[in-house]
């Protein structure tokens, strides 16, 4: 009888255990208190447009390169300088200006000097400028090699002021230089000159004005008599 009341109790206990711990079902929230999932956010139409193929009209019509601007003419391009001797010297050819040089030895005081003379002819019917400083459109520099020294006396011009020499297209320009200049030894027997001669500048107008560095070379030996000055291409241009 002991046994029986303890497997009762125990069975008892069990079916009240198990009643206890089924849960109670909740009960459903109202539908207008059930929370929607957040909807996906759009594209942005840019982005939407981005990842669609193109069109067949964007792919057969791509849109037309613009036209090229039109190139300025550099200042600084290299011009082109042409050199032909004449009986006379020299004819020196640049930038729509032809020069006819010549060069001739005149006497200074006891001794030498070289005076070298210009006409500057315009050849494109056109208005041209050369720059014109107190020493004129003509810039020297050089050495003299003297009788009993073992090196030469180098020099070269320092520019002074400014001026301008036109050359039209009706008439010629005309001018010159005499080396030395005053207080300047000059050559005497045994000695020799070696003059690289340039212009200060030359251009269309003041503005567009360049040197013409390498313009023409000069070359005079003093022996016995009247020496001979000689015009050429500068060193360095095949002659």
């Amino acid at each position: 009888m002991r046994i029986a009341r303890l497997s009762l109790s125990v069975s008892s206990w069990l079916a009240l255990a198990c009643g206890a711990a089924q849960p109670t079902p909740p009960a459903e929230p109202p539908a207008a208190e059930v929370a929607a999932p957040a909807p996906e956010s759009a594209k942005p139409a840019a982005s939407a447009d981005a990842d669609k193929p193109p069109s067949d009209a964007s792919a057969e019509a791509p849109p037309a390169p613009a036209a090229p601007q039109k190139e300025e003419a550099d200042p600084n391009a290299t011009r082109e300088v042409t050199y032909v001797v004449v009986p006379e010297g020299l004819k020196i050819s640049v930038a729509g200006v032809r020069f006819a040089v010549s060069a001739s030895a005149v006497q200074v005081a006891s001794g030498w000097g070289v005076k070298l003379s210009v006409v500057a002819t315009a050849l494109d019917g056109k208005v041209h400028s050369l720059s014109n400083p107190k020493s004129g459109p003509l810039a020297f520099a050089g050495s003299v090699s003297r009788k009993g020294k073992s090196e030469p006396d180098a020099f070269g011009d320092e520019r002074s002021a400014d001026g301008e020499q036109e050359v039209s297209a009706d008439a010629p320009a005309k001018f010159n230089r005499t080396w030395p200049a005053n207080g300047v030894r000059v050559l005497g027997a045994g000695d020799s000159l070696d003059l690289q001669v340039a212009l200060w500048g030359l251009g269309s107008d003041k503005d567009s004005r360049r040197p013409v560095k390498k313009f023409c070379h000069v070359r005079m030996n003093v022996d016995k008599g009247k020496p001979r000055a000689i015009v050429e291409p500068p060193q360095g241009i095949a002659k």
